[in-house]
């Protein structure tokens, strides 16, 4: 009896032992496939439970994300934030973060059973009106895909760089080269996802961009890498609705007569929320109403010039 008792007693302590060794956090785990695993399976509740289009979801998942993960983070960042203090580091870990579980959202929305098309804008011409200077590109897709949408801006100082300060006031200072070079069509008879491919996504601050690059280019295999490390949002529209899954910019949050701002181009750090608008044949989307290409389809930053895509659907 008593070596029975001593035997559970020794399983007791191996188990906790296990437990805790299991806990701590190891350089030689893969702490993004880990994180990856759990993300995927809060979403994958919030489906089941219907709570998955909850607009503020994937920001409430971010800060679980780095609660749960944060010892795992600051040893996958260590090599990158040598030289910050902690609340630099924080920031490093969020913005990081803030990347990876929108895009893990987004995928979980995508059409089952769907084609898949590949397109590539073109650059046809050059148009001067009031003093601005718009770009115009070509793509063709297929007249099949339901809710054609023709028109993508991007504000200019995404592709060409440069410095300023948007429609909030928020001064920037950007490379540029984050153009939208692909499209990525996900469609059925009734519903079409747009996956966008852009080259990179610049933060307003160039210290920043420059630690928040030097991970993401070397942790983000088999993307894009011709000017940067590729940034990839995503679109739905169904039922003549356009869904952003974590992709919107616009106010998505009224209290009486007050509603949230819209954010614009440089706000430091975006909050990826989820909203809807209405589908017209006409809509264009503004892929960059802030650095890191949240949308809607109205221009958070009228003031500053734009880039037009064309799709056209011969």
């Amino acid at each position: 009896m008593k070596r029975a008792g001593l035997l559970a007693g020794v399983l007791v302590l191996i188990f906790v032992f296990s437990e805790l060794v299991s806990a701590l956090p190891r350089a030689d785990v893969d702490s993004w496939t880990a994180i990856g695993l759990f993300v995927k399976g809060q979403i994958d509740i919030a489906h089941t439970k219907r709570t998955i289009n909850d607009p503020h979801f994937v920001e409430e998942l971010t800060d679980l994300v780095l609660k749960k993960f944060g010892r795992q983070l600051d040893i996958e960042i260590a090599e990158h934030a040598k030289n910050l203090t902690p609340e630099q580091r924080e920031t490093l870990k969020r913005l990081l973060v803030s990347d990876y579980v929108p895009y893990l959202y987004q995928k979980s929305f995508y059409p089952k059973n769907a084609k898949v098309l590949v397109v590539k804008p073109i650059k046809v011409t050059s148009v001067k009106t009031n003093g601005k200077v718009y770009d115009y590109y070509y793509a063709s897709m297929s007249s099949s895909i339901p809710y054609p949408i023709h028109w993508w801006v991007q504000v200019r100082v995404d592709i060409d760089g440069g410095s300023g300060v948007d429609d909030g006031g928020n001064g920037y200072n950007v490379n540029g080269k984050n153009d939208l070079f692909k499209i990525v069509v996900y469609y059925t008879s009734s519903s079409v996802q747009y996956e966008l491919h852009f080259y990179d996504e610049d933060h307003p601050d160039p210290f920043w961009d420059d630690l928040y690059d030097g991970y993401r280019c070397d942790h983000y295999p088999g993307r894009d890498d011709a000017y940067g490390c590729e940034d990839i949002e995503s679109i739905k529209v169904e039922n003549g609705v356009i869904e952003f899954p974590s992709t919107f910019s616009g106010d998505y949050d009224c209290h009486g007569n007050y509603c949230e701002e819209p954010q614009t181009y440089a706000v430091d750090g975006p909050n990826h929320y989820s909203g809807t608008r209405p589908y017209s044949s006409g809509v264009a989307i503004y892929v960059s109403n802030t650095w890191n290409h949240l949308m809607d389809t109205i221009d958070s930053n009228p003031s500053m010039e734009k880039v037009w895509w064309y799709t056209s659907w011969d």
